[in-house]
């Protein structure tokens, strides 16, 4: 997981969002399996709680809030609007890694 804010003017239009990079789970099917990168939309404030995380060693797991919100022409995006950290029990439980695991590269 990572994040980049992004902040200016483009064309007379200011712009000021937050982009969090993360990965999912594929569905389980004959032709797919594993994780796939992506992105999410963020609100700019989510920039006080990433900075605050450490990814010198790896991975951070956290849960991601979003909500749906209109983008117009019967649209919507999903935008975060909260992260919370989870503690390393957690995310021990979640991905049954032991405590003393390593990240991987």
């Amino acid at each position: 997981m990572g994040w980049k804010h992004s902040q200016g003017e483009f064309n007379g239009n200011s712009y000021d969002y937050t982009t969090i990079y993360t990965r999912a789970r594929l569905r389980a099917a004959d032709n797919q399996c594993g994780y796939a990168g992506i992105e999410i939309r963020g609100e700019p404030f989510l920039v006080e709680k990433l900075s605050k995380l450490d990814f010198s060693k790896g991975d951070v797991e956290c849960d991601v809030v979003t909500e749906q919100v209109a983008i117009g022409k019967g649209m919507f995006q999903d935008l975060a609007v909260d992260i919370r950290p989870l503690p390393a029990s957690a995310t021990n439980q979640r991905t049954g890694n032991s405590a003393s695991a390593s990240p991987s590269t």
